[in-house]
């Protein structure tokens, strides 16, 4: 595999890891992810074209990183589980002495992620 290939792998599964970790600290926003994708992934610099299919879904059999397509090219389909929480999430913010909802924090800039580049926008 090439370096730029691995780079944009890396990139690509670092920016899908940061959604669902999101996810898993904001209900609101984990409901938005499955309901609507597109300006999520484009938040952390992941462009995918409007026809490509990208689902995102609760699996509770799951574990991080068992995303999958189905399908190559421009008729694959991109399903990502979100698995449950890890038992360290579980604690509530008080517990943790912490305003969790601030880790999420995100905007569409995604600079960040370290997953926007300057092919990213090309």
């Amino acid at each position: 595999m090439s370096d730029d290939l691995a780079e944009f792998r890396d990139e690509w599964r670092d920016a899908v890891a940061q959604l669902i970790a999101r996810a898993w600290l904001d209900a609101e926003f984990k409901a938005a992810l499955i309901a609507d994708p597109h300006p999520h992934l484009h938040a952390v610099g992941l462009l995918f074209p409007d026809r490509y299919v990208v689902e995102f879904y609760e699996d509770s059999g799951a574990e991080p990183g068992d995303w999958h397509s189905i399908g190559r090219g421009s008729t694959a389909v991109h399903r990502f589980p979100i698995p449950p929480a890890p038992e360290s999430l579980a604690a509530s913010d008080e517990e943790l002495g912490i305003d969790a909802s601030a880790l999420a924090c995100c905007c569409p800039c995604a600079s960040c992620t370290g997953a926007v580049s300057h092919q990213t926008w090309h």
